[in-house]
């Protein structure tokens, strides 16, 4: 499995506050099953704004001691980007991308969508990135109306979850909110989001949730295939949920729900 979103770089933003603890983790993250994680940082101006020289440094220096420890996985840079004006040219300037691929790990404003989020959204997609939006589920505008998420799909965005949201890590609204993009097929990736601030149980509880509710495809869609699709810098299908709803109108049965691309 993949880990396409988290905090486990030491000493660059609000994740991990130790090189032991990042290690620690990693182990449990192993035994569970991960074999690539992406380090993204957050990044944002004036907060968390780090050179790529900086941020390449520590990169290394964490690797070297997953490798000293003899920990099975791969390690992959990418950053958590907040979006702002003019953030294109930040990307640009500090290779804010995930591994060697143009996806953008993106976020906003939790408490509503800035006006000019699509604006810098179209920016990236102008210069020929995929930005992925960082856990959809737990912004406002998308509690309220989930058709936003439908929205930025249409428009080229993806869409991510966060596991500890699909097992009601942040309480029961964000966590029905997670479900409802899941069942309609909106979301295209599921990450940790880990900032290293308890055990990783919540990757594993999340992933067999999936499998349980809706089928194994999905989960692995989520936790394996797309993300591989980033490592290969390869397209991610933005819908991949045929909904079929019957023609009889006098009765009403369940959704046939068909999966493919």
């Amino acid at each position: 499995m993949i880990d396409i979103h988290t905090h486990l770089l030491p000493g660059i933003d609000d994740g991990s506050r130790s090189l032991e603890s990042s290690l620690v983790q990693l182990h449990q993250m192993a035994a569970a099953g991960i074999r690539t994680v992406f380090l993204t940082s957050h990044y944002m101006r004036g907060q968390y704004q780090f050179a790529q020289e900086k941020y390449q440094a520590l990169f290394r220096e964490f690797e070297q001691e997953v490798k000293h420890q003899e920990i099975p996985i791969t390690l992959l840079p990418g950053a958590e980007v907040f979006l702002i004006s003019g953030i294109v040219d930040d990307v640009k300037a500090n290779n804010l991308v995930m591994g060697d691929s143009n996806y953008v790990l993106v976020e906003t404003e939790l408490n509503g969508f800035p006006p000019d989020m699509y604006r810098n959204l179209f920016d990236l997609l102008h210069n020929g990135y995929r930005p992925i939006l960082a856990h959809a589920e737990r912004y406002v505008s998308v509690m309220t109306k989930s058709k936003e998420v439908k929205d930025l799909i249409d428009k080229n965005i993806y869409i991510q979850v966060n596991s500890g949201s699909l097992v009601g890590g942040y309480g029961d609204k964000v966590k029905n909110t997670a479900w409802k993009l899941l069942g309609k097929g909106w979301v295209h990736l599921m990450g940790s989001d880990d900032h290293v601030r308890g055990d990783y149980e919540s990757f594993m509880r999340a992933k067999n949730k999936i499998i349980e509710h809706i089928d194994d495809y999905t989960a692995q869609l989520l936790t394996q295939e797309h993300p591989q699709h980033i490592i290969n810098n390869e397209r991610i299908p933005y819908n991949y949920v045929h909904i079929h709803k019957p023609h009889h109108r006098r009765k009403r049965s369940f959704l046939r729900r068909f999966l493919g691309f």
